[in-house]
């Protein structure tokens, strides 16, 4: 009997306006209401969802929302019990688990088994956590089915004019190690494990139990998870629907660059062919995006991922995209700290400018002659997206606001570190 990777009770609270935020470190968890209530009792906010692909392979993803601790495990016969592969949280996090391929391919699979979990949907926007990128990864085919997961499961926040949506251009930053010095390489069992060159200035770290010398991750469960995803996805192209002319003129069509203009016409002809499997024919005649049809056309085409997505959908913005880490610091010893509102400000004109983002990051205290401590300096990391200047032009704006130019230094956050001029 297959199990419903998502419960009633992780739907509906997926559905809740908070559950992203949560998710993606957006926002804190509210404190308790009662009173009476035990401080060292923690609110329970838990949830499981388990991706079963069949023959006992599943991922398993817990969820402590409460907390802000995120687990990836994987259920398979030759072990004992479930492995973790990496977990997410604020602290000591290790989530480089999944290379996008995967990702994407456990996507379809999951989606042809279970006809009530489409791709790209929840398991895409859920798992992204724990995927990352390399050199190999071309965002063009990649943006399109991030975008097309987002705005199936956060609707109500809608798309960025026009743009990439701002989960793919935040998840995109975080997760890409293309210029980490990332090396993979064979364990002795023949399966892909990653490992960084500590020799490269990466700012990007790669945190990953999937490294060559770690004997405990369970690599031959995770490349018969892979292997089994591989399976039903191609068990889903019948041959005898593909040598239909109809059907193979259909396609033919759909695999064009201008193709999603004919799914309609290709649901038409595996109708009239037989065709019965429910996940391909809805992609074709209901889908919930152009996305959705075109990793089916894909499927039936035996194409390899991605090459429709990149002639459906032509360059993404983010293969243009540039951003930049600054450290902005604040010397207010002997003055009020206008730190705080000084972020809050510059975050929210960086946001309605589509610019990037501010927070407070850190900063330098001084013993006092009491033997107590105070804050002499506070660093703002910021990040400026696409348009350096124009993000600096509003850095030394809510400065200028503040009267803290001349206790202000702005810097880049990677080496050489050079200086940014804010007079």
């Amino acid at each position: 009997m297959l199990r419903m990777p998502l419960n009633d009770a992780l739907r509906t609270r997926m559905d809740e306006p908070d559950f992203w935020p949560l998710y993606f470190f957006e926002d804190e968890p509210d404190e308790p209401d009662d009173e009476d209530e035990d401080d060292d009792e923690e609110p329970e906010d838990e949830h499981r969802a388990e991706f079963g692909l069949g023959d006992g392979l599943s991922l398993d993803l817990d969820l402590d929302l409460a907390t802000g601790y995120f687990s990836l495990g994987l259920t398979a016969p030759g072990l004992a019990e479930p492995v973790e592969l990496g977990w997410d949280d604020q602290a000591h996090f290790h989530p480089h688990v999944l290379r996008w391929a995967e990702l994407d391919l456990l996507g379809r699979a999951m989606a042809l088994r279970d006809p009530e979990l489409r791709h790209p949907g929840p398991l895409l926007a859920l798992l992204l956590r724990f995927a990352f990128l390399d050199e190999r990864d071309d965002p063009d085919t990649i943006a399109p089915l991030v975008d097309a997961a987002f705005r199936l499961v956060r609707p109500q926040d809608g798309d960025d004019g026009g743009g990439v949506r701002s989960e793919t251009r935040d998840w995109y930053e975080l997760r890409n190690l293309s210029d980490a010095g990332l090396r993979w390489t064979t364990t002795p069992g023949g399966h892909p494990a990653v490992a960084q060159d500590d020799r490269v200035d990466a700012d990007a770290l790669l945190y990953s139990l999937r490294s060559p010398d770690n004997e405990e991750f369970p690599f031959a469960e995770w490349a018969a998870l892979t292997e089994r995803a591989e399976q039903i996805v191609t068990d889903a192209a019948s041959a005898a629907l593909l040598s239909v002319p109809d059907v193979r003129d259909a396609l033919e069509r759909c695999t064009a660059p201008r193709g999603h203009r004919h799914v309609a016409a290709l649901a038409e002809a595996l109708r009239a062919a037989g065709c019965v499997h429910p996940v391909l024919l809805r992609a074709f005649e209901e889908p919930v995006s152009r996305a959705e049809s075109c990793w089916a056309v894909e499927v039936l085409a035996g194409m390899p991922q991605g090459t429709l997505v990149k002639r459906w959908f032509g360059r993404s913005p983010l293969a243009d995209a540039r951003s930049w880490n600054l450290a902005l610091t604040i010397d207010h010893e002997g003055r009020s700290d206008p730190s705080v509102k000084l972020a809050e400000e510059l975050h929210d004109a960086l946001q309605r400018a589509g610019l990037g983002g501010a927070e407070i990051g850190g900063g330098t205290a001084r013993q006092t002659s009491d033997g107590g401590s105070q804050w002499v300096s506070t660093r703002l990391d910021v990040q400026v997206r696409d348009d350096l200047e124009g993000g600096v032009a509003l850095i030394r704006e809510a400065l200028r606001r503040h009267d803290a130019t001349d206790i202000a230094s702005l810097r880049h956050s990677a080496a050489p570190y050079e200086p940014v001029p804010l007079h």
